[in-house]
């Protein structure tokens, strides 16, 4: 229960933080992937009558919802490690590379049957994976047929093959004894403020040419 009572405990002071807000509009944005064309390119599928604001708004409130239930499982987990170890939860909450790969597995292997729990833990890790690389994969592959539709057709399944093999490669660098520091890296430059400069630029560039009504 401490870590869930930490987790549903507001701290009004961290409000008046940038940092805060910051990371706030990082989370939305990335969990959402409204800057990475995914959401725009699966969009595309839709029939040309299809209600977009519905769907919107279906997709938003459930995206909320489900980070806000998966609060109470990471925190829950963080939790029961820092009453194992006798600390504060505070001490244990990490985030990122540490919280999935270090953290949270630790808590797992200290559960009763905690091979279920760890195999259970990285399927959904694996999944989420896949899903995450589905959606950008298309966004590639989509962003290179429209410009260049000859590629369409049969020649479809040799560009998705070079396009996997090309992040395959580039994937490789993350899995070298430095790959870690390469992975942080990427994560905490490539992600995150450019996610909001980028959404900007889009609302921005969008109001203008087809107006803000």
């Amino acid at each position: 229960m401490d870590g869930i009572t930490f987790y549903l405990t507001p701290k009004w002071e961290k409000l008046l933080e940038i940092n805060v807000w910051a990371d706030a509009c990082i989370q939305i944005f990335f969990s959402l992937g409204v800057t990475w064309g995914g959401m725009i390119t699966l969009a595309s599928y839709n029939k040309f009558e299809n209600n977009v604001f519905r769907d919107a708004v279906i997709v938003g409130m459930g995206n909320c919802l489900t980070s806000f239930f998966a609060g109470f499982v990471i925190f829950g987990i963080i939790g029961y490690m820092a009453h194992e170890l006798g600390v504060k939860v505070e001490d244990v909450a990490a985030q990122g590379a540490g919280l999935a790969f270090i953290a949270y597995p630790e808590a797992v292997s200290r559960m009763p049957l905690s091979p279920v729990w760890s195999i259970l833990f990285f399927i959904m890790l694996l999944s989420l994976g896949f899903g995450t690389q589905f959606s950008t994969t298309e966004t590639v592959v989509t962003i290179i047929l429209d410009e260049f539709p000859h590629l369409r057709g049969k020649n479809r399944r040799w560009l998705l093959l070079g396009v996997c093999a090309f992040m395959y490669c580039c994937g490789l660098f993350m899995i070298t004894e430095g790959g870690m520091y390469v992975l942080q890296l990427v994560d905490n430059h490539s992600a995150t403020y450019s996610a909001l400069i980028l959404g900007c630029s889009e609302v921005s560039i969008m109001a203008w040419i087809y107006g803000a009504d």
